[in-house]
């Protein structure tokens, strides 16, 4: 410490996310948490939609929140999918049903954080900072330019 200057303090991962939900109020309210802390956030409003957009951008995203009951494809199917196609890539599950903690999903038993359901802002952004910061966890970055969506 110089002259009694502090060493800035180091500020968190922010990321691509992905939030899949089939409520349009749940996504608009993850939205306007997540924007303040320099997320950018794309929306699905149902499990099929949400693998399309992953394709899309080949796995260029930091991570995927999604609920768990939706119609189509609930999320434990697409945490499935995503952990066979871009085992890189973080998910976090949300449901108001399943207790938090840990839920294994696919056929290699991949472990998937579950957010339980009403939750806090601050464990939102929380889970999201420990879940990027996870060695192995954070994809790739394809330098080749994505489909907008």
């Amino acid at each position: 410490m110089l002259l009694g200057l502090e060493a800035p303090m180091p500020t968190p991962p922010t990321g691509t996310i992905l939030i899949v939900d089939d409520e349009d109020a749940v996504r608009v309210m993850l939205r306007r948490l997540l924007l303040p802390h320099g997320h950018s956030v794309f929306e699905a409003s149902n499990g099929v939609e949400a693998l399309a957009i992953v394709r899309a951008r080949r796995g260029n995203l930091d991570l995927v929140l999604s609920d768990v009951v939706m119609p189509e494809m609930n999320g434990t199917e697409v945490a499935a999918t995503l952990a066979e196609e871009f085992p890189a890539l973080p998910v976090i599950l949300m449901s108001g049903y399943a207790p938090a903690g840990l839920t294994q999903v696919g056929r290699k038993g991949h472990k998937v954080p579950v957010l339980q359901k009403p939750f806090g802002p601050g464990q939102v952004e929380e889970l999201i900072q420990v879940a990027m910061e996870l060695p192995g966890r954070r994809p790739q970055r394809d330098s080749r330019p994505t489909v907008a969506i």
